[in-house]
């Protein structure tokens, strides 16, 4: 189990006020290392909570549903020694009910075909074991939380490594051992390569760097949540705060699944924990447990 260093459970609450980053040679603030996301605060608000700043005990009872998901051995998982300890961050100082900041009510604002989409998703994740191309992204390897945008912390393989140059800055996530390349100064081509990562630029505002993804491919089911469609444009912004915590803020505009653009906000740690290869292909027998599994349930394979 990767667990946070010590110094790294309490983040300095230092926000930009008086800090001032190392630059690189170029003059550009130095976002290079390893870093880790731990932050347990749920993407949308849960029900019975109105506010987004929260109270110790309120953030505790987060994490205990959290961690009794995590370690339920009556349903199909992980084993728990591979989970990471995550626990409610501090974000700008404050425990947080959400990562979604806007809207304010710390819900995602989708439209109807959004809300059948993912309904259809959820059953089909529930019942269709017809063949593996029915299978959700992450079972066959293809898709990430943590490693595709927007970027938010999972379970496991948490760590990512950002690396600069003059004309693109590199940020490498442990999870799928994938890599996102932003490229500085430049456009989105006029006939874009579609994927599942999209195409990503990038430029400077201030001390901020900002990315924008979009040609992603269309209808992807990053989580039982929010959907990617083609029409998707991701705008993030990492901002460096202190030594050890750099910012991180996303939004998404879909004018097919969002009746407005929705935001969210998180942060990264400084990690000196090493990166390991996730070789997710190789050697993966969930999907082939998980098809068996569903087929005698359903009484077709004895």
């Amino acid at each position: 189990m990767r667990v946070p260093a010590a110094g790294l459970l309490l983040v300095v609450a230092a926000s930009a006020s008086g800090y001032a980053p190392p630059r690189l040679e170029d003059g550009r603030p130095d976002l290079q290392g390893n870093w880790v996301a731990y932050n347990r605060t749920p993407l949308i608000r849960p029900d019975g909570l109105t506010e987004l700043h929260i109270t110790v005990e309120q953030a505790r009872e987060i994490e205990a549903r959290g961690n009794a998901r995590e370690r339920d051995l009556t349903i199909p998982n992980e084993t728990p020694e591979f989970f990471d300890e995550r626990r409610v961050a501090r974000i700008g100082g404050t425990l947080r009910s959400s990562i979604i900041v806007d809207p304010p009510d710390g819900k995602i604002p989708g439209t109807a075909p959004l809300r059948e989409k993912i309904e259809a998703f959820r059953a089909q994740n529930r019942d269709n074991m017809d063949g593996a191309e029915q299978r959700p992204l992450w079972e066959r390897c293809l898709g990430s939380l943590a490693a595709h945008p927007p970027m938010l912390a999972i379970g496991f393989t948490n760590m990512h490594q950002i690396v600069q140059t003059r004309e693109a800055v590199v940020f490498h996530s442990e999870s799928l051992h994938e890599a996102r390349i932003f490229r500085l100064a430049g456009s989105h081509p006029p006939a874009p390569v579609i994927s599942i990562l999209g195409s990503s630029i990038a430029r400077w505002e201030g001390d901020t760097l900002v990315v924008e993804t979009k040609n992603f491919t269309a209808d992807q089911n990053r989580s039982s949540e929010f959907l990617i469609s083609s029409q998707t444009v991701i705008v993030e912004r990492f901002k460096r705060l202190s030594r050890d915590e750099l910012s991180y803020v996303f939004t998404i505009t879909d004018p097919t699944y969002y009746t407005q653009p929705w935001t969210g906000e998180t942060h990264y740690l400084r990690s000196d924990e090493q990166i390991f290869e996730d070789a997710c292909h190789e050697g993966n027998y969930s999907l082939k447990h998980i098809l068996e599994g569903g087929r005698v349930r359903d009484g077709t394979l004895r």
